[in-house]
């Protein structure tokens, strides 16, 4: 049997974290035909207990290290994992013990998706920059929006382009790469003008998704982004179909927001 682990804390408003990501990795395996008959099981580890609202994060409670790791452990036991998901990790330590943690647990050639969760929706500050290294080294995939790229990766935007077509954006993304992250999709739904823009880097290909910018959003969109890719990813399609059909579907989830 298929099994997605996710790692992340909870939510105790229910709209991000663990909640979000099972409701979405559920909604996005009914959609593909490799899971019509059976649905993928899903493995979830808890990093934190965060005491939040829709508008303010009220309390954070870590999960120590060693819990994370015997979650992880017990999961893989179970039977093998096929993708992974991280969210929010709560602290440096416990990104270490994550990474460790999947090098003897899952296979090299497992993808792992990673949303880069610095702040949560609510406004609160969960991580810093630095403590997301070992996980970059360990990622298939990262998935910042426009804010944590720039955060993540804060000297392209004083680096000038070694081409005329090397935007910062790319400029960003090399250097997430060049961290030891496989792929990078940029997220642009916190940009401006009529259209959102995600762009996707891996190797030396570029690939841009347009789509109408919508006029409201709503929380987890980052959580379930990445969990959609992450399903996708165990479907078996690759890198460019995983992340164009995960942003379609998110897409339609946020015009049903406005429902």
């Amino acid at each position: 049997m298929s099994a997605l682990l996710i790692i992340a804390g909870t939510d105790s408003s229910g709209g991000a974290g663990l909640t979000r990501d099972i409701a979405a990795a559920t909604a996005m395996a009914q959609l593909l035909p490799p899971f019509a008959q059976r649905s993928p099981a899903l493995r979830p580890v808890v990093t934190a207990i965060t005491v939040q609202t829709d508008t303010a994060l009220e309390e954070i409670r870590p999960t120590p290290p060693e819990t994370i790791q015997s979650q992880i452990r017990a999961a893989a036991a179970t039977g093998p994992i096929s993708a992974v998901k991280i969210g929010m990790v709560g602290s440096a330590m416990a990104a270490k013990v994550i990474a460790k943690a999947l090098a003897h647990s899952v296979p090299e050639t497992c993808p792992v998706v990673l949303d880069p969760v610095l702040r949560s929706s609510s406004g609160g500050q969960l991580m810093q920059v630095a403590d997301l290294k070992p996980l970059i080294a360990r990622a298939t995939l990262i998935t910042p929006n426009l804010q944590e790229a720039a955060q993540l990766a804060p000297s392209a935007s004083n680096r000038q382009p070694d081409s005329p077509e090397a935007s910062g954006i790319a400029l960003q993304a090399r250097q997430l790469q060049e961290a030891g992250a496989d792929a990078v999709l940029i997220k642009g739904g916190h940009g401006g003008g009529a259209i959102s823009v995600d762009q996707l880097f891996f190797g030396d290909t570029h690939v841009r998704y347009d789509r109408p910018r919508l006029q409201h959003g709503r929380r987890g969109t980052g959580c379930t982004l990445a969990t959609a890719i992450a399903v996708q990813l165990m479907a078996g399609q690759n890198l460019d179909q995983a992340c164009a059909h995960a942003g379609d579907y998110v897409h339609e989830w946020l015009k049903e927001g406005a429902a």
